[in-house]
């Protein structure tokens, strides 16, 4: 799957090229209309294509069922974990760790209005809340910029090497320079959290594992796509 889109941050890094496999199993709603073909929306395996990471109202994260505003994304690929690493950015040892992997971006942009605020974490601490965390100024050019200079707990590893059909974990790059902390759903309606990689026969729990789709509620598909043909952010 070839990633289009690119981060417009001081240093310029391409983005990485990887492989996909078919969509497997029911697929979790996708953005809303209004926030259209470019945002993303995730669900974690445990919980089903019915609960979704949505935003509340004092900026916590939590699992929602689908289909509203408070769920919408904007998934920016900043470049591989080996890019940053070796350009100073992130820590050596996650290089060593992830090489390839790709490290993004999530961006809250409910209904499509970016707010300045990304996917982040309360502490970096295994355990701590997954939380709206302020990644700079929203838009150059009125485009969505990563600001992962700023905020190291807003940028998130895919760890596609772990995949299982489309659902895969994402490591948090503050939380993790000596062991995997990700992603974590606790229940239905109840917080998101980052926690140690639980992994058994193999396989990471499925509480770890998230599904990404991009586009609008019943025209959604996997992203990052197989092919690379996810829609640009609009000014590509």
């Amino acid at each position: 799957m070839s990633l289009k889109l690119k981060p417009l941050a001081a240093l310029a890094i391409a983005g990485a090229a990887v492989s996909a496999v078919a969509l497997a199993g029911p697929a979790a709603h996708a953005a809303t209309q209004r926030c259209g073909d470019y945002c993303v929306t995730m669900a974690a395996r445990s919980l089903g294509p019915n609960e979704e990471i949505a935003v509340s109202g004092t900026g916590g994260v939590l699992m929602e069922p689908g289909f509203n505003p408070k769920e919408d994304f904007i998934g920016l690929p900043v470049g591989t974990v080996a890019q940053l690493a070796q350009a100073g950015k992130i820590p050596s040892s996650l290089a060593a760790t992830y090489g390839q992997e790709v490290v993004y971006e999530l961006a809250y942009a409910p209904a499509g209005a970016l707010t300045g605020n990304c996917l982040g974490i309360s502490s970096p601490a295994a355990g701590a809340a997954v939380k709206l965390q302020d990644c700079g100024a929203p838009t150059i050019g009125n485009q969505p910029t990563p600001a992962w200079e700023a905020q190291k707990g807003t940028l998130w590893i895919g760890v596609y090497r772990d995949h299982s059909g489309n659902f895969e974990p994402f490591v948090n790059v503050a939380a993790s320079a000596h062991a995997a902390v990700v992603l974590t759903a606790k229940a239905a309606g109840g917080p998101v959290t980052i926690n140690y990689m639980s992994i058994a026969s193999g396989s990471v729990a499925s509480s770890q594992m998230w599904e990404s789709l991009i586009g609008v509620f019943g025209q959604a598909q996997p992203w990052p796509t197989p092919e690379g043909t996810e829609p640009l952010y609009p000014g590509r």
